[in-house]
């Protein structure tokens, strides 16, 4: 009886932690898009940087893969958001710096994320191991 009540624990426990690491898997992959969002923003801000052209001519998504041609009215400074919907106008090499520090921030929350879904995929094999015994030891006892 108490081999099951264990085995209904261990059962509980392995849920909880496979639905944490469900949470910590999605929440790497969010923090990846944006991540990666904002080292493409300041990809083409460097590139633009290196246009000679006063007044470069860019393609400007509209959505569902379609463009407007528009033309770049001032190559010397970015608006960039700064969160909760708020933006403000920098410099280009302002504007990298701070894209810079915003993909650090994201690189330690992924760092942190991967490190502690490592943890819980570790207690889940520990559950999984004590799982075996139990039935192991369950199973080789002798019945009368």
């Amino acid at each position: 009886m108490a081999e099951t009540n264990e085995m209904e624990r261990l059962a509980y426990e392995y849920q909880l932690l496979q639905a944490q690491a469900q949470l910590l898997a999605q929440n790497l992959e969010l923090l990846t898009l944006g991540k990666n969002e904002f080292q493409a923003v300041k990809e083409t801000l460097e590139e633009l940087k290196k246009v000679e052209e006063e007044r470069p001519e860019i393609l400007v998504p509209i959505g569902a893969g379609s463009f407007l041609r528009g033309v770049v009215v001032d190559k010397k400074n970015a608006i960039v958001s700064v969160g909760a919907g708020y933006t403000v106008e920098k410099d280009l090499d302002n504007a990298v710096v701070y894209l810079n520090d915003r993909i650090k921030e994201y690189e330690v929350a992924i760092a942190k994320t991967q490190e502690a879904l490592k943890k819980i995929e570790g207690q889940l094999a520990e559950l999984a191991q004590r799982a075996r015994e139990l039935q192991q030891k369950g199973g080789s006892g002798t019945r009368s």
